[in-house]
């Protein structure tokens, strides 16, 4: 009976914490890879920096012409996080795992993408730069130790730097291009898997 006590008091001491930590982590997500610094504020909240380097593939076909084409483009992406960790306490009455922020959370996220270290397999093909305010809903948990995966969703504003705007200088008697800041509504849903060292 000590022993099996004793193992019990050990293994939920492994698993428990009752309050936001510091994190380092490195991730993959489904459309790149980045890494992530979490700064605990207080006991349920925190802060987190992302920087991200991801992107996305088209492929095209031409049936009249018979040929096809595959595109790629990569870029980076800074965001800025605000998390509130809202069960802890919950999951520790109910004997689960809070290691490393293993909770839900909400957030107040804002995201950056200026166009910097792109790479592309076409000619002339630049990011125009964008961003984006979002509220989101997550849950993240941890295991094997010191490996977490990361669910999220949320909704918000858009805003993003249109370069498709022309007009005419008729002083100067010529076609000129004016950017144009446009927003929209975002929507942002992700997936990661990570290590935290």
């Amino acid at each position: 009976m000590k022993k099996t006590l004793f193992t019990l008091l050990l293994s939920s001491s492994l698993f428990a914490q009752e309050k936001a930590t510091d994190l380092f982590n490195a991730n993959i997500s489904f459309i790149g890879i980045g890494i992530q610094y979490e700064k605990a504020l207080n006991d349920n909240f925190t802060a987190v920096g992302t920087l991200d380097y991801m992107g996305g593939f088209s492929y095209s076909s031409d049936s009249y012409y018979g040929g096809s084409d595959f595109d790629y483009i990569f870029t980076t992406r800074f965001a800025l996080e605000g998390r509130h960790y809202y069960n802890f306490n919950r999951r520790i009455s109910k004997g689960k795992n809070t290691k490393n922020n293993s909770g839900n959370y909400i957030a107040l996220k804002g995201d950056f993408i200026p166009d910097w270290l792109t790479s592309t397999n076409k000619d002339n093909v630049t990011v125009n730069p964008q961003g984006s305010i979002t509220f989101n809903y997550g849950l993240k948990r941890s295991f094997a130790q010191n490996f977490f995966y990361e669910f999220y969703t949320g909704l918000g504003l858009s805003l993003y730097q249109d370069e498709h705007y022309y007009y005419y200088d008729t002083i100067n008697d010529s076609r000129k291009s004016k950017k144009e800041m446009t927003t929209g509504v975002a929507l942002d849903l992700g997936f990661r898997v990570g290590y935290n060292f």
